[in-house]
């Protein structure tokens, strides 16, 4: 429709009179790009918020800074085996290594999805902005899974980075670059399996929690408790219980449950008290399942349910 305007005109010594510009409504005519565009885009945008990109400079601090000190023990394994492993003949190896990269880098990770996960949902929350996402052709389980995924693909960046800078110094640092890739690239499947399980379990965990509340500090405060005050209930009761139940009650815990399934990913021990419980690998994967299982099934229902 086109817009039409109507004007008085005034005759000499009256006022100036006003006019009404009859501007109509006019159709949309693009592109809509639907549902898969719709997710695709809030996935991206969640994505740059898990590392703050888009934002203030202050909500960059947190994420880049624990990105930056999760590469921090590779780089000192990188130039630990190229210093003394060169002197050595190559005998000697970096103490940070594959199979312990997750136990050595689990606090910033709980940091990480402590601190954003109540950044990707509270927000909106807060702001009362899901009427907004819910008006269009997005779906609600599209909003949880969009969200879910950003968070996930962040964990993933901040473990596989690190890991990748490892392989490259193994590789590049080799006396036989041919043998040295050979070498690593078998531990390339383990590598990726150990990281996704971690970056699933602990993301879904954190979001679980984090949709709860509107309110980050609450939600932080939460998911601490969750990988922190879980991780004191069980060795508490591990110490108190007796037989079979206080070598499972272990795998309550989540960071327990991961470091399980890491050693057993790469065959080899996991620390104490995991080792000397003796527990058998598919204990650790079946607790690290059901734990992203129930916790996905918490997100769902939560904004399946939640008013808009």
């Amino acid at each position: 429709m086109t817009g039409q305007v109507t004007e008085r005109t005034t005759a000499p010594g009256e006022g100036a009179a006003g006019s009404i510009y009859d501007l109509g409504y006019q159709h949309y005519q693009g592109q809509r790009l639907g549902r898969a565009a719709a997710f695709a885009a809030l996935y991206a945008e969640s994505l740059r918020a898990c590392f703050g990109l888009g934002r203030p400079a202050r909500a960059k601090i947190v994420p880049v800074g624990l990105l930056v000190l999760a590469l921090l023990p590779a780089v000192i394994a990188v130039a630990y085996e190229a210093l003394l492993g060169g002197i050595a003949g190559g005998r000697i190896q970096s103490p940070i290594r594959y199979d312990n990269y997750f136990t050595s880098t689990v606090q910033f990770i709980v940091l990480f999805v402590a601190a954003q996960a109540p950044e990707l949902v509270g927000r909106d929350q807060r702001y009362h902005v899901l009427s907004l996402y819910f008006s269009r052709a997005l779906e609600r389980l599209d909003y949880a899974a969009a969200k879910l995924g950003a968070l996930v693909t962040a964990l993933l960046i901040l473990s596989l980075l690190p890991q990748a800078a490892i392989f490259a110094g193994k590789v590049l640092g080799g006396k036989d670059i041919a043998a040295s890739f050979g070498d690593n690239v078998v531990l390339v499947p383990a590598i990726v399996l150990s990281a996704a399980a971690a970056a699933i379990v602990m993301a879904a965990l954190a979001l679980a929690v984090a949709a709860f509340t509107p309110r980050r500090a609450y939600a932080t405060a939460a998911i601490f408790a969750l990988f922190y005050i879980t991780l004191t209930v069980v060795a508490i009761a591990n110490a108190a219980a007796r037989g079979e139940v206080a070598r499972y009650i272990l795998v309550v815990a989540p960071t327990n449950a991961l470091e399980g399934l890491t050693a057993w990913l790469f065959n080899t021990e996991p620390g104490r008290p995991l080792s000397e419980a003796a527990i058998g690998g598919e204990v650790y994967a079946l607790a690290a399942l059901i734990m992203a299982v129930v916790a996905v099934a918490v997100l769902v229902r939560r904004y399946t349910r939640i008013a808009a």
